[in-house]
């Protein structure tokens, strides 16, 4: 009868090994997955932007039928495509003289020729960029380079 009115402690040591096995095998779970997704993902961004930047190498050139056509900016320059930048920077050049307020001209319009030229240049550096972006997949596409 000794045995029956002993009182049992809980928890012993067995079952205090297995409750800190069962604590530590899920908190170590929840942290290697949290690790993995993080890992996981940073893969995945990696390769998001590789497959973007080649998405954008095809699809960042001018159109030819934009080409066809010149643009307003380099109109109110008095160019026409095709045309350089040290071409369109002459042209500004001579609007300018002639328009520039300390020299009898209309402040407003020489504003908006400044303007014109802000965005033909841009224009010109973006059409030279799909001029050599067409150029490099057409000879990829044949084989040569």
């Amino acid at each position: 009868m000794e045995n029956a009115s002993a009182v049992h402690a809980w928890p012993d040591a067995l079952d205090l090994g297995a409750m800190l096995l069962l604590a530590g095998m899920i908190l170590s779970l929840t942290v290697a997955g949290y690790v993995f997704m993080v890992l996981d993902y940073r893969a995945y961004l990696r390769s998001l932007r590789r497959h973007l930047v080649r998405a954008w190498q095809w699809i960042d050139h001018t159109p030819d039928w934009v080409l066809r056509e010149t643009p307003p900016c380099l109109r109110a320059l008095g160019l026409r495509l095709p045309c350089s930048e040290d071409d369109l920077l002459r042209a500004y050049r001579n609007k300018i003289k002639q328009l520039h307020p300390d020299r009898g001209g209309d402040e407003r319009q020489f504003l908006r020729i400044q303007s014109q030229f802000e965005a033909s240049l841009q224009f010109l550096r973006r059409y030279e960029a799909s001029r050599q972006a067409s150029a490099t997949r057409s000879t990829r596409s044949q084989g040569i380079a």
